[in-house]
């Protein structure tokens, strides 16, 4: 079975009861429904502004050159209960409105005791470079550190509703390091108080404070290592208020993180599925060994973050490059499931005579076109392989997740050695 791209991982269909400002129709809530509810509210809120709806990208653009993302507060209102939806609408509204031309303390004495830091996927933070510039705007600097490779922890002003990012231009105003204001941050999180966690089988811990930084809590390294675990430290964290940790040799502990992750990932804030392991004192990638009953599940967990990702990135390159014309074709991100094993692997598709971008895959097909609509795949293996025979036609591209530019198709002699490893 053929598994195509970001709708099989992150596509979010829901049908809920509709709220006291959805006067416009009935049946179930839609997007379109909700873009006007949102957009009313707006109205009510901040009516000296002017708010436009992208529809392609489901964003509501603010006046100051920013952007609502509408997507997250979409999912929390259809799945709130019916009293608490409008509430969660106006609450998300009015932080948004509160916080788009909040000016930060002058001094650092006066900010650094607000300080937080925040875990997001990589990925958010590249997205909205990459709106930008599809916008024809400068983006906004946000100094980040990368964690596991496929997170990113940055900073923000602990506001009593709502949290402010803090740029690279905010650090330069109060003449502070990057590194001196983590370190601030990360000692204004070990004091927050009381911090819950819940032990399910004397295997697994699960974050329970539920105070919008329970993610935060995978860099209080002191914390986590006073879980007993069977191995080495693993991680997760699906959403903003869930972290959860386990052991590396416990396949029962990460049967029951692999649940909790998959449920919480379809919850609001989702972050990331990609397992993380500690080494020494910092958070690596980690998928157990391909004989552990645990690995598919993980893995498949794995693409769909990285799937998600990918085909997000897709999009905003193709209009980066539909913008200047840059004549490179994005490859999908694809996965497809084995029938027998029910195992789900990645692919992508390198086409002869095209400028590609290719995203990192479980495999790689190479397909020679003949004609307009037709042609065939002429050979096919693992990325390792591939890399192995043609690594000199791969250029990195620097960007997350990492594409590699292909100008040129591999010759004869390089797809017999290739071979047919993988079928499609």
């Amino acid at each position: 079975m053929e598994i195509a791209g970001r709708p099989q991982y992150s596509e979010f269909n829901v049908a809920a009861p509709m709220g006291i400002f959805d006067f416009f129709s009935g049946g179930p809530m839609t997007r379109e429904k909700f873009v006007q509810i949102v957009l009313a509210e707006l109205r009510k809120i901040d009516p000296a502004s002017q708010y436009h709806y992208n529809a392609e990208r489901f964003q509501i653009a603010r006046p100051d050159d920013g952007f609502i993302n509408l997507g997250n507060i979409f999912q929390e209102y259809c799945g709130a209960e019916k009293a608490e939806r409008d509430p969660v609408l106006r609450r998300f509204l009015r932080n948004c409105v509160s916080t788009k031309s909040y000016e930060l303390p002058a001094e650092f004495d006066d900010i650094h005791p607000d300080l937080l830091p925040v875990i997001r996927s990589r990925f958010y933070l590249e997205s909205v470079l990459l709106q930008a510039k599809v916008r024809g705007n400068d983006a906004l600097e946000v100094p980040q550190q990368i964690i596991g490779d496929h997170l990113a922890l940055s900073l923000v002003y602990d506001l009593p509703s709502a949290m402010r990012t803090i740029s690279q231009t905010d650090l330069d105003n109060w003449e502070v390091t990057f590194y001196e204001a983590v370190e601030a941050a990360r000692h204004n999180l070990d004091q927050m108080g009381e911090i819950a966690f819940a032990t399910l089988d004397s295997c697994v811990y699960a974050s329970a404070t539920g105070d919008n930084y329970d993610a935060s809590r995978l860099v209080m390294l002191d914390l986590i290592r006073r879980f007993k675990v069977n191995g080495d430290y693993v991680a997760m964290v699906p959403n903003r208020d869930t972290l959860v940790v386990t052991g590396s040799e416990d396949e029962h502990g990460l049967s029951i993180l692999s649940k909790i992750a998959e449920e919480s990932y379809e919850k609001p804030r989702p972050i990331s599925t990609v397992t993380l392991r500690l080494e020494g004192d910092e958070w690596i990638p980690w998928l157990p060994p391909r004989s552990s009953a645990s690995f598919d599940k993980l893995h498949e967990l794995r693409l769909r973050t990285i799937g998600a990702e990918y085909n997000d990135q897709k999009e905003l390159l193709d209009e980066v490059h539909s913008a200047s014309k840059a004549g490179l074709y994005v490859a999908q991100f694809n996965a497809m499931q084995n029938k027998a094993s029910g195992q789900v692997t990645s692919y992508s598709v390198w086409s002869e005579g095209l400028d590609i971008m290719l995203p990192q895959t479980d495999s790689i097909f190479f397909f020679r076109p003949k004609g307009e609509k037709e042609g065939e795949i002429v050979a096919g293996g693992s990325w390792d392989h591939v890399q192995q025979v043609v690594g000199n036609l791969m250029e990195p591209a620097g960007i997350y997740p990492e594409r590699y530019l292909v100008r040129d198709f591999p010759s004869d002699y390089q797809l017999e050695a290739i071979g047919k490893q993988i079928e499609p």
